[in-house]
């Protein structure tokens, strides 16, 4: 804790938020090439996912998520993400709390990922990359969980 304190204070400016920044490929058929998603939802809790799931395609496009102990249900996300197709890192989520867990949905695919991200100390913007396929069934892809419950073999 001293040491996080000390380091803290070494920045000249600080930031308590991360601009998390998302550019979203999708391929829906194993033949098809990657394009760039142009209608995505996105949104975050500030909860963990440990302790919280998503129980359904039907609640993830709701931004609805359970307690997995509870039942408890939050319908309500934290933040709602930003969407301008046209720019590079198509998505924007303003994270400003330690543990969050952030939802991206594709409703043309019927397939959404969601991940737990911890806040970094002083960086005022990630950017990174999510690749959402539609022929796949669940799996991981660079930190996210990709559900695709109407997967068929």
């Amino acid at each position: 804790m001293v040491v996080a304190a000390a380091l803290y204070g070494c920045f000249k400016d600080t930031y308590g938020y991360t601009d998390y920044r998302i550019s979203i490929y999708t391929q829906p058929t194993k033949e098809a090439e990657f394009q760039r998603a142009r209608d995505i939802d996105s949104y975050a809790y500030y909860v963990d996912t440990t302790d919280w799931a998503i129980l359904s395609y039907e609640d993830a496009v709701a931004g609805r998520i359970t307690n997995k102990t509870t039942g408890e249900v939050k319908e309500m996300p934290d933040v709602w993400g930003e969407l301008n197709a046209s720019d590079e890192y198509q998505v924007s989520l303003i994270i400003n709390r330690k543990t969050s867990m952030l939802v991206v949905v594709d409703p043309q695919m019927q397939i959404y990922a969601y991940r737990k991200y911890e806040l970094p100390i002083n960086l005022p913007q990630v950017d990174t990359k999510l690749y959402l396929t539609g022929w796949k069934p669940d799996h991981a892809s660079g930190g996210w969980r990709v559900v695709n419950k109407f997967y068929e073999k």
